[in-house]
């Protein structure tokens, strides 16, 4: 699936290619944070996509955002996902899944590489 590029506004250009599924937090179901990049303009950055069916009955509620990190963080965190030998179990209990379920003190997971008042872009198919 690809997604509309944030750097060149490209259509279906911006792709999913590495991603990690984390356990749920205080707000989240289903937390899934991803690294993306465009296949034409070469833009690379983190996406996330969070997921809740609490609240109403029968509803689900979810966000699929982007947001751009520096070079060394993004190489880092491609590089800690990829080390994950289950990157689709969100209960796995590897370095992976451990360094990347940070959670502040009120229970809410801490995006990695993410700056407060940083910027943040809608994933749009």
């Amino acid at each position: 699936m690809s997604f509309l590029c944030p750097e060149c506004s490209n259509k279906k250009s911006l792709q999913i290619i590495r991603s990690i599924e984390l356990a749920s937090d205080t707000r989240s179901d289903e937390i899934t944070l991803q690294v993306v990049r465009c296949r034409d303009c070469d833009y690379e950055g983190l996406a996330v996509y969070e997921e809740s069916t609490r609240g109403a009955l029968d509803s689900e509620t979810f966000d699929h955002y982007g947001y751009d990190v520096d070079r060394e963080s993004l190489r880092s965190i491609h590089a800690t996902i990829k080390r994950c030998p289950k990157p689709k179990d969100r209960w796995c209990k590897c370095k992976s899944h451990e360094k990347l379920n940070q959670r502040d003190p009120i229970g809410r997971w801490v995006r990695p590489g993410y700056a407060p008042n940083q910027k943040i872009y809608p994933i749009i198919l």
